[in-house]
Formats: structure tokens, C-alpha cells, sequence
């Protein structure tokens, strides 16, 4: 009886996850359909599992009409920049803050941490003259540098996974002669890769999804990111809001993603599971 029990709750545990799962992938499924649907076809009421005849249509819409090529490669180029940034700022940081001592070590440590409980909303005006006055307004750089800035999380990360590196490492490097950047480079860094790979991610996706503050400093529609160009499929004069074309480069949206995940995924599972260290 009890057996049976066990099995009927694990059924039904099954069920629920199952339907879950269903759930929460149906947005992504109906995103995928609605690509290849013709526009006008986009918000029928008859749904459909898949278009009767799936067409590129919409894809061709966003990259002749619109300036979907553009938007991606902004969006790349200041993911790529912010993340780079990011990691080569954080990482030697990092380091120094778990394994060097210098004065006033702590105390900058924790102003650094102390940045990260004020809203960024709170600096978008001084930030926004700022960046009108040096000349940088609606260009990447205007979005790539204070992004950059934003650097607290990632070296409290980075410092946290160094300190888990026993302290003999290092010791023994030092009496051989092994300066900060060989022990950074040669012990530190080949031994955190995992972590590493994890924060390049979550940097990757916070620049990828970068909004409020490009909407604020980008004007020109060519030089707009991926997340602020999508809006031009809705707001359009006199013109029904294309869905299909919308939906294409939403698509085409989560490719560097999943592509960037696809080679950082043993890292990333590595690092989720205990294995920093390997």
C-alpha cells in the first residue's frame, strides 16, 4: 500500500513539473511560431501549432525595413566590450583584495561592496549630464563606460572565489619568486575558470539587456541596441504593430546567448557543482 502510494505521489509530482515545464516554455514556442507566420496572420484567433505556410518573410521585413542588423551588432559589440571590461577590472581585483596585502586594503574593499546598495536610477541624471558634456551622447561609448563602472557584484564575486584557494599556493610562489601578475595568471586564474565563465555570462546578459540607460543616450535608430529596437516593430505611425517581423528578431535575440552558454556550459556546470578548484 504504501508502495503504491509512493508511486501515485510520484506521478503526480510528475504531472505538475510536466505541465509546469509546458508553461513555461510555451512563450518561447509561440515566439518561434509567430516568426515564421505571416504578419497579417500573426494575431488570428485560430491558433496553430505551427504555421501552415511558414514563411522568412518576417526576417527579411526587420533587416530592409528596419535596421535589425544594426541593433544586433551594437548590442554584440557593447555586450562583448562590457564584459571584457568588466572581468579585466574585476579579476586582477579580485585577486588583489583575497591574496595581497596593501593599506587601506579592507576599507576600499568595502566602499567598492557599498556602491552596490545605491539604485542606479539614483545616478542617471548627474550620469546623463555627464556624458552630454564630454561629447559622448548617442554614441556606444556613452552606454560601454558607465556600464563598465558598475563593478561592485563582480569584484565581491571574484573575491570571494580566490578566498576559497588555499593561501599555501601563493606562499610557495612567493619563495620562488613569483610576482602578483604570475600568481594571477599562472595559479589564481586557472583554477577559477569555472567562476570566471559564470560571470562572463551574467555580465553578457546584463549589457545584452541594457535598456533604460540606451534609451536615454542613443538617438539615432542605426546605432540602438537589440532590446530599444524591438520597440520600433510597435510604435509605428498610421501602421498596425508588426508582430511577425517583432518576433523574428526576438528569435534571433537569444542566439548569442544560447550560443555563448553552449561553449561556457562545462564551466558553468563545473562551478555549480562544487568543482572551482578543477
Amino acid at each position: 500500500m504504501k508502495v503504491r502510494t509512493a508511486l501515485g505521489a510520484s506521478a503526480a509530482t510528475h504531472i505538475v513539473l510536466s505541465l509546469v515545464a509546458i508553461l513555461s516554455v510555451f512563450p518561447l514556442f509561440w515566439m518561434v511560431t509567430t516568426a515564421f507566420t505571416p504578419n497579417d496572420l500573426a494575431l488570428t484567433k485560430a491558433f496553430r501549432f505551427w504555421p501552415e505556410d511558414p514563411t522568412f518573410e518576417n526576417f527579411r521585413i526587420a533587416f530592409t525595413d528596419f535596421h535589425a542588423a544594426n541593433w544586433i551588432w551594437n548590442s554584440i559589440l557593447i555586450a562583448v566590450l562590457v564584459s571584457v571590461g568588466k572581468l579585466a577590472i574585476a579579476v586582477p581585483a579580485g585577486f588583489a583584495f583575497s591574496h595581497m596585502q596593501f593599506r587601506g586594503r579592507d576599507a576600499l574593499f568595502w566602499v567598492i561592496v557599498a556602491t552596490m546598495t545605491f539604485p542606479t536610477i539614483i545616478g542617471i541624471v548627474p550620469l546623463y549630464i555627464g556624458i552630454s558634456l564630454i561629447g559622448w551622447y548617442d554614441t556606444q561609448t556613452a552606454v560601454i563606460v558607465p556600464s563598465i563602472a558598475y563593478i561592485g557584484f563582480y569584484v565581491f564575486f571574484m573575491r570571494q572565489i580566490f578566498r576559497s584557494l588555499p593561501n599555501a599556493m601563493f606562499e610557495a610562489a612567493r619563495l620562488d619568486n613569483a610576482g602578483p601578475f604570475k600568481q594571477l595568471f599562472e595559479i589564481a586564474i586557472p583554477n577559477v575558470l569555472p567562476a570566471i565563465a559564470s560571470l562572463s555570462i551574467i555580465s553578457f546578459l546584463g549589457a545584452w539587456n541594457i535598456y533604460l540607460w540606451a534609451l536615454l543616450v542613443l538617438d539615432t535608430p542605426e546605432k540602438r541596441t537589440l532590446a530599444i529596437g524591438l520597440k520600433s516593430f510597435v510604435v509605428i505611425d498610421d501602421f498596425e504593430p508588426m508582430w511577425g517581423p517583432m518576433m523574428a528578431v526576438a528569435l534571433l535575440s537569444i542566439l548569442p546567448v544560447m550560443i555563448l552558454f553552449i561553449f561556457a556550459q562545462r564551466y558553468v556546470m563545473a562551478a555549480f557543482t562544487g568543482g572551482i578548484g578543477k
